[in-house]
């Protein structure tokens, strides 16, 4: 029968059976050799020296709960029917499979040395005591026995070594395993992230104009109806607006090709724009500054840049009470900065401005890109919003 074929039938037999049937053969091995040994001089065998040989059997049924014991138990009872002078028997086949079990259990060195000193002790014995020929006995009996649980101690170890190999690579996918399933996780996460960062920086400014706007025609409505109007048109405008993104976002959201680049147009510098015309329809005076000279930025830069100065602006639209706005991009070797400064008057200024989403958004964007954020109060009244975005290649 094949090795593997053997391994997989012993691995389905439940351990206490195989236990009890290595432990029965075992015995019906021992008692049989001491019956049909016979030896000039030997001690007849009796009733002790079968419960002896039954007895090597025996203690195999506690092999697997205490492998090195088993085998220290086996040997004593192998030098106890020795000492009594019985019929020598094969000790190789008595305490070959306490011996294996040690070695696979990972006692091999102890093993060894016990079974080591069994051998040189029964040699000795027999010499000395029994006056058997030195080199006959080493050369026909002691050799023999040391090389074949020298086999079975090395056999042992190797089916503890192919174990441990086994269970090793168990292990490492195991933990290959979870560290799939973690950076799936982290990505979902980051993918829910940038999906709400979208959202957010979509909705939130147009939805801030309407706001501001729809106040304003409803104060206006009676006293100075064409400014109403005007405030309705900007509403009007600010609805269409905020529908685009929101195609392009859920277009971009739902077609990523293969590198994970999205096939709907992203928001870029270039359309700053259209903020800008946005927030003076608001009632903002807004100041547009360039330092440097433009350069194509990397897409992910260029989305993250309109994106920052889109939040800044809302912010300032909706909870500065600013009627003065700077804008400044400047761009250098090394990426690009973005400043936002408004004058900040009025209540809900720069001091009671809260933090909300936004900030957040604005900073994770900046982090994800290698970049650095800083915002708060600026002396004298106002709020500043500055960005640095590097970019990877730097300007060509």
């Amino acid at each position: 029968m094949p090795v593997r074929a053997l391994r997989a039938l012993l691995r389905g037999v439940p351990p206490s059976l195989l236990d009890g049937t290595l432990a029965v053969l075992v015995a019906v091995a021992a008692t049989t050799m001491i019956g049909v040994s016979a030896e000039p001089g030997a001690r007849p065998p009796d009733a002790a020296a079968y419960a002896i040989g039954a007895g090597m059997g025996l203690v195999l049924l506690a092999r697997r709960t205490w492998p090195l014991p088993v085998l220290v138990a086996s040997c004593a009872l192998v030098l106890v029917y020795h000492s009594l002078a019985y019929p020598s028997l094969s000790v190789a086949i008595v305490l070959g499979v306490a011996t294996y079990t040690a070695a696979e259990r990972g006692h091999f060195g102890w093993a060894a040395v016990i079974v080591g000193a069994l051998s040189v002790y029964s040699v000795g014995y027999r010499a000395i005591v029994v006056r058997d020929p030195v080199l006959s006995l080493l050369v026909e009996k002691a050799a023999l026995q040391a090389a074949l649980l020298a086999a079975v101690l090395f056999l042992g170890e190797a089916a503890r070594s192919r174990q441990a190999l086994a269970e090793e690579v168990r292990e490492r996918l195991r933990i290959a395993q979870e560290a799939r399933e973690a950076e799936a996780e982290r990505r979902i996460e980051a993918e829910r992230l940038r999906i709400a960062r979208e959202l957010h920086d979509v909705i939130a400014h147009t939805v801030t104009v309407i706001q501001v706007q729809a106040q304003v025609a409803h104060e206006l409505f009676e006293e100075k109806p064409e400014r109403s109007r005007q405030a309705v048109a900007v509403i009007r405008e600010a609805g269409v607006e905020a529908m685009r993104e929101l195609r392009s976002t859920i277009g971009l959201l739902r077609h990523l090709d293969p590198g994970g680049e999205p096939r709907s147009p992203v928001p870029r510098l270039s359309s700053v724009r259209d903020l800008t015309t946005m927030a003076e329809r608001a009632g903002l005076h807004v100041g547009w500054n360039t330092r440097g000279e433009p350069y194509d930025l990397p897409a992910a830069v260029d989305a993250s840049a309109y994106r920052i100065i889109q939040e800044s602006v809302t912010n300032v639209i909706r909870h500065s009470g600013a009627s003065v706005v700077e804008m400044t991009v400047s761009y250098e070797p090394s990426g690009v900065s973005i400043e936002v400064v408004d004058d900040g008057g009025g209540p809900g200024g720069a001091e009671e401005r809260p933090p909300g989403h936004g900030l957040t958004g604005m900073r994770e964007r900046v982090t994800a890109l290698g970049g650095n954020l800083a915002a708060g109060p600026v002396p004298g009244g106002g709020f500043r919003v500055h960005a640095w975005l590097p970019t990877k290649e730097g300007h060509r």
